[in-house]
């Protein structure tokens, strides 16, 4: 098992027509083998940066399933990060556990925490095995440490929207939290000490150029120019009177050896204009050693849901040595996209749904899988292949008979090299809401004989109001 290579974070609570509103913790981790490139420079691990998501050292990653708005003890939406650990036949549940606020000891949860927001995994104190990162709160974050039974002992930390990477290309991983008051953010360098001390910290001002851009959050990672060293992906926003940040702009800071990341360009798409969305990616699509950033704008808050102008789409910009790739042009996937299977409609702002992204097949592209509208008020769950040429409609899969607008989280649950795809259902609010484990292979996702994990298998009893799976660590 290698290295990890994606990280994804939804921005904000964005709603689509029809479909759930998209929360924090609806980031999600795909994994997969390393292959070496056409180029025949090594290949960037096809989701990004940082350590995949195995808490125990066992070489198979461990699914973390969350929800945020469950009571505990309790106290409503204190939230919980539930973890299932791999194994060669995929996620084992006798081998499970819960983690709340009141179970790490730094603490009682309160009412509207949320633990389980922005949950992600990296080996923090570089022993091998991940550790679990997640929001609890406006401006705390949670560090787990893994080990070889369970995770146990933790670390309290200040900050929000905790993003993981190799910043300085030291080996080890660093962390990256946003700050409630300002647009700045720290730079917390590993490894970490199991007090949660960094070997050393920076301030990165993360202000955006224009005035109107009230706020700025790290949303992604991923070694876009290939230099060895983690770039941050930053959003800049707009938050108007609700107080919901609408993205605006997408840009890059660089990574470098001594620590201070440098801004780097904004996004733009294939007609100059700027990419921008809810949720953000990053892996190698085209498998040539470049993070390429993933961006979903399926819906956009000014006050209330709008549709995009130009319409729902799913976006790629593909990395380079340069920063930005010279041969492939920024892609834009929508309903018209050649190749797609299935009836695709027009959406008010639901195209591109709850975005993940890894392996599926084994073939050393990342791929892509989302949700998509269809007639009649339903969702297909759409899985785009990688490719040399990036990602296109070419041998795109229709996974049908899945839940109307799922969570979806694509990780290498039994260790073969195939990732597998994490399926929710938690639109149900109670003890039948499910998570669906579709099995990857040669062939990609298979849909014959799928796992299902609920709340039962794991000891938990919902209560009203509860969502067990709305969301997936990584």
């Amino acid at each position: 098992m290698q290295k990890q290579l994606v990280s994804t974070l939804a921005l904000a609570a964005v709603a689509a027509c029809g479909a759930p509103a998209a929360v924090p913790d609806s980031t999600v981790i795909p994994s997969m083998t390393q292959t070496a490139a056409a180029t025949k420079r090594p290949a960037a691990d096809p989701d990004t940066a940082g350590a995949h998501a195995d808490f125990d050292g066992d070489g198979k990653e461990d699914l973390v399933i969350t929800d945020t708005s469950a009571t505990v003890n309790g106290k409503y939406a204190a939230g919980y990060a539930a973890v299932v650990h791999g194994s060669a036949a995929g996620p084992d549940t006798r081998r499970h556990q819960v983690i709340t606020q009141d179970s790490l000891g730094l603490g009682k949860a309160g009412a509207g925490g949320r633990l389980g927001s922005g949950a992600t995994s990296a080996d923090l104190d570089g022993d091998g095995r991940s550790d679990l990162i997640t929001q609890a709160g406006g401006n705390t974050v949670f560090v787990v440490w893994g080990g070889k039974k369970k995770l146990s002992g933790a670390a309290k930390l200040s900050g929000a929207t905790p993003v993981v990477g190799d910043f300085d290309g030291d080996g080890h991983a660093d962390l990256v939290t946003s700050r409630s008051a300002d647009s700045k953010a720290t730079v917390r360098f590993g490894p970490f000490t199991r007090t949660g001390k960094p070997v050393r910290t920076k301030t990165l001002d993360l202000t955006p150029d224009k005035p109107s851009y009230y706020t700025a959050r790290p949303t992604g990672v991923g070694d876009v120019n290939g230099d060895g060293k983690d770039d941050l992906v930053v959003t800049w926003s707009h938050v108007f009177a609700d107080e919901i940040p609408t993205p605006r702009a997408t840009l890059v800071y660089r990574g470098a050896a001594n620590g201070v990341l440098k801004k780097g360009p904004r996004l733009k798409d294939a007609r100059g204009k700027d990419m921008y969305g809810s949720t953000t990616l990053t892996s190698d699509v085209n498998k040539d050693g470049f993070a390429d950033v993933i961006v979903s704008l399926t819906c956009e808050i000014i006050g209330d849901e709008a549709t995009p102008e130009g319409g729902s789409r799913l976006m790629v910009a593909y990395g380079g040595k340069s920063g930005w790739s010279t041969g492939l042009k920024p892609t834009t996937i929508n309903e018209k996209t050649p190749g797609l299977p299935g009836e695709l409609v027009s959406s008010y702002c639901n195209f591109g749904y709850a975005p993940t992204t890894g392996d599926v097949n084994g073939d050393g592209y990342a791929d892509v899988a989302f949700s998509a509208p269809l007639k009649g008020d339903k969702s297909v769950t759409l899985v785009l292949r990688g490719g040399p040429k990036g990602l296109t409609g070419t041998n795109a899969k229709s996974i049908s008979g899945l839940p109307v607008w799922p969570r979806l989280a694509i990780q290498d649950l039994n260790g073969d090299g195939a990732a597998e795809l994490a399926v929710s259902t938690s639109h149900t609010s109670g003890a039948d809401d499910k998570v669906r484990i579709l099995r990857g292979g040669p062939s990609g996702i298979s849909t014959s004989r799928p796992m299902l994990i609920g709340p039962a298998d794991l000891g938990l009893k919902p209560a009203p109001g509860d969502s067990f799976g709305s969301g997936f660590g990584h």
